[in-house]
This record gives C-alpha cells, sequence and structure tokens, in this order.
C-alpha cells in the first residue's frame, strides 16, 4: 500500500450535477475518507455543495494534485478525457461515470495513462454494483449455460440527459452487462429505431447481437415510453433467471418435468406441471455506495476494480455499432 493512503483516503468529485452530489454525500459518510474539495464551472452549485459537506468548493481541476490521492469525475460525457488525463497524469485515482468516454481513442487515451501512471481507473457502471446483479453473476459463476439474454430499459422522456441518445443513455447500463456476463466476442449487431423530430438522435432502440459459440441478447431502451423498466432476464439452462433492477430482485422460474400417467392400459396422460418460481435471497443496498466504496478498497490496493477501462472500451465500441445501425433503419414518428 501507498504510504500516503495508510491515513484517511483524500477525495475530491469533479462535476456535481445530480449525479455528482450522491458521489459527494457518500464520501462524506465513509470512515477513513476526507472530502477535501467538489468541483464545478457553476460557482454557485460547488458553494453550495461544499458547504453542505464541509469541504473546499472549487471551479477548476487545476489545485487538485497534491491536495486529493482520489477522485469521482461525474462530468458530461464529453469532457471525461480531458479531465481524467489530467488528473491520471499527476497521480490521481479516478473512478469515472459512464460512459468512460465519447469516442474509442479517448478511452485508450485514458485506459493509457492510468497504465503509465499506475494509478486506478474504474468506470461507473452502477449496475454492475446493483446486489440483484451481483447475486446472477454469483449464480452465473456456479456454471451456468446462458442461452440468450433480453433486457429491457424504458421510460418517458428525461430532463436531466440531454447530451446523448438513448444508447448512451440508457443501453449503455444493459450492454454493460450482458457483455459481462457472456465473456465471448459479438460477431453481429442489427438494431432498428424511432426519434422524434425534435431527438438529439434516437429514442426508441431495439438491438440483437450475436455472439461467438450462439449465445444471443435482445435489448430494449426508451425514453420515450410512458412507464419506467428496468428488468434483464437469461434464458439459461437451469431456468429463467430474471434479475428486477429497481427492487433489486432475482428470480428462478423453472418448468417442472413432463410426466407420463398410465391409465389403465388406455393411451397415457402427459402433462407438465406448473412452472415453480424460486426468489433468490438479495442483500438490498445502495448500488452507488458500493461502486464508491469498491473504488476506496481498489485505491488501497485490496481488490482490482470490477469495471476496468478495457472493458468499458468495449462497451463503447458495441454502443457505436448499435447506434450506426440505428440510425441507417431509424423512423421518425411524431409527438
Amino acid at each position: 500500500m501507498n504510504g500516503s493512503l495508510k491515513k484517511n483516503l483524500r477525495v475530491a468529485v469533479v462535476g456535481v450535477g445530480q449525479m455528482g452530489r450522491h458521489h459527494a454525500r457518500i464520501y462524506a459518510q465513509l470512515p477513513h475518507v476526507d472530502l477535501v474539495a467538489v468541483v464545478d464551472l457553476n460557482p454557485e452549485l460547488a458553494h453550495t455543495t461544499a458547504a453542505q459537506y464541509g469541504c473546499q468548493a472549487l471551479t477548476t481541476c487545476e489545485s487538485l494534485p497534491g491536495q486529493v490521492d482520489a477522485v469521482s469525475i461525474a462530468t458530461p460525457p464529453g469532457t471525461h478525457a480531458p479531465v481524467g488525463l489530467f488528473l491520471m497524469r499527476h497521480g490521481i485515482h479516478c473512478l469515472i461515470e459512464k460512459p468512460l468516454a465519447v469516442s474509442e481513442a479517448e478511452c485508450q487515451l485514458l485506459i493509457t495513462a492510468a497504465e503509465r501512471n499506475q494509478v486506478v481507473l474504474l468506470v461507473g457502471h452502477i449496475e454492475r454494483f446493483n446486489p440483484a446483479m451481483q447475486a446472477l453473476h454469483a449464480l452465473i459463476a456456479q456454471g451456468v449455460h446462458i442461452l440468450a439474454i433480453d433486457g429491457r430499459r424504458m421510460s418517458g422522456s428525461s430532463a436531466r440527459i440531454t447530451d446523448v441518445d438513448v444508447v448512451t443513455d440508457l443501453m449503455i447500463h444493459d450492454l454493460d452487462c450482458v457483455l459481462a456476463l457472456i465473456h465471448r466476442p459479438v460477431t453481429r449487431i442489427i438494431a432498428n429505431a424511432v426519434h422524434t423530430p425534435e431527438s438529439l438522435g434516437v429514442d426508441y432502440v431495439s438491438a440483437l447481437l450475436n455472439f461467438e459459440g450462439g449465445a444471443m441478447a435482445n435489448l430494449t431502451a426508451s425514453r420515450i415510453t410512458q412507464g419506467r423498466i428496468r428488468e434483464m432476464s437469461v434464458t439459461s439452462d437451469i431456468g429463467l433467471l430474471t434479475v428486477h433492477f429497481i427492487p433489486q430482485e432475482l428470480s428462478i422460474c423453472r418448468q417442472g418435468r413432463p410426466v407420463t400417467i398410465d391409465t389403465n392400459n388406455q393411451t397415457p396422460w402427459h402433462y407438465s406441471p406448473d412452472l415453480v418460481i424460486e426468489k433468490i435471497p438479495v442483500r438490498h443496498a445502495e448500488p452507488l455506495a458500493l461502486e464508491i466504496q469498491h473504488f476506496i478498497d481498489a485505491v488501497r490496493g485490496n481488490t482490482p476494480p470490477l469495471v476496468t477501462g478495457t472493458q468499458a472500451l468495449e462497451v463503447i465500441k458495441a454502443v457505436q455499432r448499435i447506434r450506426d445501425s440505428a440510425r441507417a433503419n431509424s423512423k421518425e414518428v411524431p409527438t
């Protein structure tokens, strides 16, 4: 362990919008962690957040080197690369909110910077830290064979997200989960989409991914659907495994084995018992709190990062392929 990290870990949050303020809240509650500063281009927002948590308010990152050991970056995606590169080149460990960056080239620059400067780079794909998804991974690790995955992430319009389309905003969560579950190359991606006249990109996307070895995934994401759905189902050799992300629930649905009844030398009677649904115990927790504690543990050298820059780069590659296909097959719908 680095000698400077034997004491309280000094941290900052860069970008204190809706997500960044949650990062600040959690850091301020952690033992053996000192929230030194919050940074935001909006001085009023920076000062308000800093006053709430008793730390410095800054409008640039320039004074962070020497003051902090680790930083959460929760700025708009287009700024992740320049902010992350500056901090990592000064030896500061970084938790960067998803997406890692807006292009493959920028992702690779961040990955290289982390390696050269020997700092932790953790990417904030938060659903990996959802207790229900962690329970699913533990179950799959017991030798369960995945045949297909179906994911749905749907909601109405959001005033919070205005700079990215629905693939980068919502579908990216499920893409990351799928790629982490199916450890094989993607061989084909086909996507279809609809968009509204005022949309920046596409608003409702359905993407089909085929993987080497035969597994497949069908993902749907929408931000024009009146209703909030966050679920993923895995068709496997032991049954249908379903994760409900919001209530943090995991269940297994199994069809009973077919039964044949001999009817006194008459035609045998065949029937299948009803479906059996088993709920897997899941210990509820705030995913972001688990993510940040994991980041702290990784910085202290206690665990490798769960979501690496290389993994996040593969997600960005899949995002780009889906966006290209979706735009080619997109239809405009009136609102």
